[in-house]
């Protein structure tokens, strides 16, 4: 299927100052349908018209009409479970706290020059939210590919799947739970990746490594895998997960040891080539 085919999620920009709405809207429209809401009313007026998939709350200086704003609309959004997206102007701790204090699933600072990263973040908190909806519901991960092949050769094999967000790596090991005799293990930064594989260096077919992260990011922990003098050390298929896939960074995962990247949201169908690709005998 053609990404022209592809209907566009619907975001809501929400901001009390009408530069940010305008310049938000004009970064994001070519990857999601855009709504804007000044106000809580607005933005209630916003869900009536449009099934909205995400909602980005962007802080200005006037940090307060912001927070006020999601008080207006948290309620709503909170019954239909539909992600919130904190974006400051300026980072702050605080703020950032507060944010997932009361329900944010993301916060982030704002870059002029790095739209795409913002549209994978988004697209993101998206699919998980809807991960997380199917999988509340019972209902597996939906895939478009015939995924016989790569069945046949992840069967048996242990992939290592490190990811600092929680959630992430739930929907992660939810979306490769249909993969027979596949097993999934998790590290929840690069340095537990990198003590659960010198404890067993042989048991991990695959390590799907996110590239920032706390503690120790997926860049030094990759370096310190290939450095092991261990078995597979030097062979084990690292794959980077990554939000932002500009050059600049793919050449930083390669130069560090990775083999290949996948960017976020991670496309099943494309995880299931890679995989297969780089597990094959």
């Amino acid at each position: 299927m053609s990404s022209a085919s592809v209907p566009k999620k619907h975001v809501l920009i929400v901001s009390g100052e009408p530069r940010i709405l305008a310049e938000i809207k004009i970064e994001l429209m070519a990857f999601f349908n855009i709504s804007i809401a000044a106000t809580s009313e607005l933005a209630l007026n916003a869900f009536e018209l449009n099934e909205v998939a995400a909602v980005v709350i962007c802080i200005g200086e006037n940090r307060d009409n912001a927070f006020s704003i999601f008080n207006g609309i948290f309620d709503y959004v909170n019954s239909k479970n539909i992600p919130i997206i904190f974006l400051a102007e300026k980072g702050n701790d605080d703020d950032e706290t507060i944010a997932f204090a009361m329900g944010a699933v993301d916060y982030s600072t704002r870059r002029r020059g790095t739209v795409n990263a913002l549209s994978n973040r988004i697209n993101l908190r998206i699919n998980a939210s809807e991960y997380e909806r199917r999988i509340l519901a019972g209902e597996t991960a939906p895939n478009s590919f015939d995924k016989a092949a790569p069945e046949k050769i992840l069967f048996g094999k242990t992939i290592l799947v490190v990811e600092d967000v929680e959630i992430n790596r739930e929907i992660i090991a939810a979306m490769l739970s249909d993969i027979e005799g596949l097993t999934v293990d998790e590290a929840a930064n690069g340095k537990e990746a990198v003590e659960k594989f010198k404890k067993n260096p042989e048991l991990y077919s695959l390590i799907l490594m996110d590239v920032n992260m706390p503690v120790m990011d997926g860049l030094e922990s990759t370096r310190i895998i290939r450095s092991l003098d261990c078995a597979n050390a030097r062979d084990v298929p690292i794959i980077a997960l990554t939000a932002t896939t500009n050059e600049a960074e793919i050449e930083q995962c390669l130069k560090a040891g990775m083999h290949d990247y996948l960017e976020k949201p991670m496309p099943y169908d494309k995880f299931l080539v890679l995989a297969a690709e780089h597990c094959a005998p």
